[in-house]
């Protein structure tokens, strides 16, 4: 019983929104997502190049590794305060932080098993880690409001 009267009533404050602001939602969820994703590209490029750059100065490995991660971490935090009034914290604070762990983990296991990859697939490297978790956090959006609106829960 109450959770009809609560469709009703959220179809009806529905309803009583001007279709101007239901047609800007539209729009502003596809630009929320390109900044989204361009964000976390850019985490991802500054990352592997973060990592790429510390290892090039042929210091001993794990002492590269640990500054070259911490640097990575370090950027990605400042790259996350700048684009969080835009985006929102946990939006950009949780799924960069990610991208910048795993990136640089995986440079550098790459160079601990022989591959030395160059900069360009390098940074491409870091590019795919960042595509990988917008597609993630995308995908993840998706399944939420599928359950959402299963359950009944208004938007």
């Amino acid at each position: 019983m109450a959770q009809g009267t609560a469709t009703r009533v959220s179809a009806a404050i529905r309803e009583a929104q001007p279709a101007s602001a239901r047609a800007g939602r539209g729009l502003r969820s596809v630009l929320f997502s390109v900044g989204d994703g361009m964000f976390l590209l850019t985490v991802g490029v500054v990352a592997a190049a973060c990592m790429r750059l510390v290892d090039s100065l042929g210091w001993n490995s794990v002492l590269a590794w640990i500054i070259g991660m911490g640097l990575a971490m370090l950027l990605q935090t400042i790259l996350a305060f700048a684009a969080a009034p835009l985006l929102g914290s946990i939006e950009t604070m949780v799924p960069s932080m990610v991208v910048a762990m795993t990136c640089p983990m995986v440079l550098d296991f790459l160079e601990m098993i022989g591959v030395n990859l160059g900069w360009s697939w390098s940074v491409a490297l870091g590019a795919g880690f960042g595509f990988a978790m917008f597609m993630f956090v995308e995908g993840y959006g998706v399944l939420c409001r599928k359950s959402f609106r299963r359950a009944g829960v208004p938007r």
